[in-house]
């Protein structure tokens, strides 16, 4: 039976985790949102000044009406029975009453639909790029759950007198983790199978942290890891939002028991606990919104996985629980008008908002506030004109949702290797593997643990065992049908897979002609070089293995502590070779810098005394006499200072030459103004005058951009899908610099040390080149040292 009339709004079923998404701008939007309660419903509050105070505690007894937040229906079929309440104003006292029977609850069709719309708008967002905005699904749902989920707590308090932390979050537990388990689980097996060791180890880690919620805080440290920032998105990366979501009901609803506390020697209790959670809420939505403003202006980045850059979207779906009983008295014709502009605003935002506005704030205030609208119309009775939300295909959608949002990104990550080249066959099977193992999830995984009388409390011993026999009987043949359907997916899953992998078996490196001995040593970098363009499989004599150089990134470099953030470093220790020579060399810049140091290093070494080399500069920070912005965890703090110690040091020791190698990127100013090529060359040729090097300057070229190992590298890839072209920026560049170079400067091309014929492949001979996109491997760095050292005799700078 339902108790006497709550003074509440939301009903029982909870929205589940947000999405991610990273943006193919920075693959710094990570994916989307993931919704997760089932079936919201809503019981209509009475108007303020009517709420009914019960004259004797009902029993606890669950039920659709009653439910506390995630209770599933009871599994007896008995239909539901409203029964009258007498009660007591809770203001003067008056004459006891008798209060007609109350509404049962209603379900939440619209908030199925708003669901839906949020989800499709993520999911498309990563499979088409369109919409633009479709990442601020995950910020609908973060207002959908602050809403249903307080209002459950205030449901469950108001009815009953009390609020059990240990069924809440048994009822988290049974609605959240089974799904999320089971897609962590497979997402790891299959990543085992399909990608390199090194992104295979990181699924893995990926999988541990989000299944102790903590996944947002890896994602937000990996994004503002310089050497990891252009890393291929986790197919776990949209795990992020449930970590945010979860954190925050970690503590919520002890804060909400504290607020009861307060309220409890209260005579209007109800609506005393009601108004000190909204003040309460209203100071934290203050603070988290001026935090994400601040923290988006400082580093978007760390914001936007941040869960206090999100706790003030929450806190707005916990703003309208708590004025329930004053928004259920809106005029229906206000609520028509409140929730279509409502559902417009969510719309028009998916189309608006892209990576170019400052997110999450204040960019998530309009889809926010636009959900807000639709939720709140929809307090004071069923919103049926609402009919994009309410239809039955919306509504079916909006069930499912967090089984969509959850299988969604793993799928499109999975499907793109096997598939690298999209086209529309490939989109439409992406599309409807996403639907279809979604589908079978909701049925054989989410739904079924989410009614079990797992984590439940029972009374009698029969009781339980009773439960659990009649949840067998209703779920059996749902159990049976989704199981053949998960068997049918498997079994193509592995054809597929099986069908990919034939032929892929490693093979040794592809010999080069060896050369005759000549003066210049490019001729057997060439040779090298036009073996792996041509190479079909992947080599298994590569030394060190791309796995190994992926791993370790830059961390083997000898000059790394030398291009680190923080204080500019000894230059004496970062000065290779004899430190009595007579010659004195520098090579400065970025990231681009640290790669070829070990090749200056063994030129020095190799040098006969005759040569010390100093590699120093900051990865990140673009030597270059206007500031170029930068993510990187402590970059832009950094780059000014170190620019100038480094000029001022120069500039002192008046050495013969100073090397200065630059990525060849596109960038922007710190206050995003955009900064072409030739401005971004003529700014360094500005840096370079500080110096005071005239005629001393050597412009090293970087090696072209080549593809990102981490995607194009694994077990049914062929090097083919490595090989990349010159890209059109690097060109510009060198066009640019040529022209821009002060008299008597020298400029060295770098395409004969990493690309033949206008080809750059991942290897030469038995050695990765890089171990990114970007930077050379320290062992093919001092590879390339005596070609480097050949053009530096043949300029007569050695």
């Amino acid at each position: 039976m339902a108790g006497p009339p709550a003074a509440t709004s939301p009903a029982s079923p909870v929205t589940g985790p947000p999405a991610v998404t990273p943006s193919p701008a920075a693959a710094t939007r990570a994916p989307a949102p993931t919704p997760a309660e089932h079936r919201p419903e809503q019981s209509w509050p009475a108007p303020v000044g009517q709420q009914p105070v019960v004259a004797a505690p009902p029993p606890r007894i669950s039920s659709p009406g009653t439910a506390t937040s995630r209770t599933p229906p009871p599994i007896s079929t008995a239909p539901r029975v409203v029964a009258a309440a007498v009660i007591e104003p809770v203001v003067e006292p008056e004459p006891t009453v008798t209060v007609a029977p109350s509404k049962p609850s209603s379900f939440r069709p619209d908030i199925q639909g708003l669901r839906a719309l949020a989800v499709v708008a993520v999911i498309l967002n990563h499979v088409l790029r369109w919409p633009s905005g479709g990442f601020v699904g995950v910020d609908v749902f973060f207002v959908i759950s602050g809403f249903l989920i307080t209002g459950q707590i205030f449901r469950e308090k108001e009815k009953t007198g009390e609020f059990s932390l240990s069924a809440f979050y048994a009822r988290r537990v049974r609605r959240i983790v089974p799904s999320a388990a089971a897609v962590l689980l497979v997402t790891v097996v299959v990543g085992y199978f399909l990608f390199n060791s090194t992104r295979a180890l990181a699924t893995m880690w990926d999988a541990v942290l989000a299944f102790v919620f903590a996944a947002n805080w890896r994602f937000a440290a990996l994004g503002t890891d310089y050497f990891h920032a252009v890393d291929p998105a986790s197919p776990l990366q949209h795990y992020w939002s449930l970590s945010v979501e979860e954190q925050f009901y970690l503590v919520w609803p002890w804060l909400l028991l504290l607020i009861f506390a307060i309220a409890a020697n209260e005579a209007r209790k109800a609506r005393v606990g009601r108004i000190i959670v909204a003040v309460v809420m209203a100071v934290i939505i203050a603070a988290s919104f001026g935090y994400s403003l601040w923290q988006t202006a400082r580093d978007p980045q760390f914001a936007y996985f941040s869960t206090f850059s999100h706790v003030w979207e929450l806190g707005l779906g916990v703003l309208l629980a708590a004025a329930s009983p004053l928004l259920v008295s809106i005029p229906t014709g206000v609520r028509a008008l409140m929730g279509w502009v409502g559902l417009l605003g969510v719309g028009a935002s998916l189309f608006i908002l892209n990576d170019a506005i400052a997110f999450p704030s204040p960019g998530a205030a309009m889809p926010v506030v636009a959900a807000a609208l639709v939720i709140a119309a929809g307090i004071g009775g069923p919103q049926r004109y609402l009919f994009p939300l309410v239809n039955p295909v919306s509504v079916y959608l909006g069930n499912i949702s967090y089984s969509l949002y959850l299988w969604h990104f793993p799928v499109l990550v999975f499907l793109l290797l096997l598939m690298p080249e999209q086209s529309v066959s490939s989109t439409l099977i992406i599309l409807g593997a996403i639907l279809a193992l979604s589908v079978v999830s909701y049925y054989l995984v989410e739904q079924p643990f989410h009614r079990s009388p797992w984590l439940r409390a029972f009374g009698e011993p029969g009781e339980r065992t009773a439960a659990w026999t009649a949840w067998r009987e209703r779920f059996g043949t749902q159990f049976i049908v989704s199981t053949v359907g998960i068997i049918a997916i498997a079994t193509i899953a592995v054809f597929g897979v099986g069908t990919a992998l034939q032929g892929s078996r490693p093979a040794l490196a592809p010999e080069a002609a060896a050369t005759q001995p000549a003066q210049n040593p490019e001729a057997q970098l060439q040779a090298d070089l036009s073996a792996a363009v041509s190479a079909t499989s992947w080599p298994g004599n590569l030394s060190p293995s791309l796995d190994s150089v992926m791993s370790t990134t830059s961390n083997n470099n000898p000059a790394r502590d030398c291009f680190n953030t923080g204080n500019t470093p000894d230059f004496g220790r970062c000065t290779w070779g004899n430190s009595n020579a007579p010659h004195h060399m520098y090579v400065v810049g970025d990231s681009e810098a640290l790669s070829y140091a070990p090749a200056f290093k063994a030129i020095a070494e190799a040098s006969g005394g005759q040569w010390k080399i100093t590699t120093i500069g900051l990865y990140g920070c673009r030597f270059t006499d206007v500031l170029v912005q930068n993510d990187g965890n402590g970059v832009m703090d950094s780059c000014p200072q170190r620019k100038q110690d480094i000029a001022n040091k120069i500039a002192g020791d008046h050495p013969q030459l100073v090397v200065i190698a630059n990525a060849y990127a596109l960038g922007q100013t710190p206050d995003g103004t955009p900064i072409s090529a030739a401005a971004m060359v003529q700014s360094t040729v500005t840096e370079a005058a500080k110096y005071n090097s005239a005629g001393k300057i050597l412009y090293l070229s970087p090696p072209p951009l080549g593809a990102e190992l981490g995607q194009c590298y694994n077990k049914v890839s062929s090097p083919q899908n490595c090989n990349t072209a010159v890209d059109a920026a690097w060109n510009e560049f060198a066009r640019d610099t040529i022209a821009a170079k002060g008299p008597g400067d020298t400029f060295i091309n770098s395409l004969p040390y990493s690309c033949f014929s206008g080809v750059c492949p991942a290897f030469a001979g038995t050695l990765p080149t890089k171990y990114d996109s970007v930077h050379m491997t320290v062992n093919y760095s001092e590879h390339i040292a005596p070609a480097l050292r050949y053009d530096l005799v043949a300029l007569g700078l050695m």
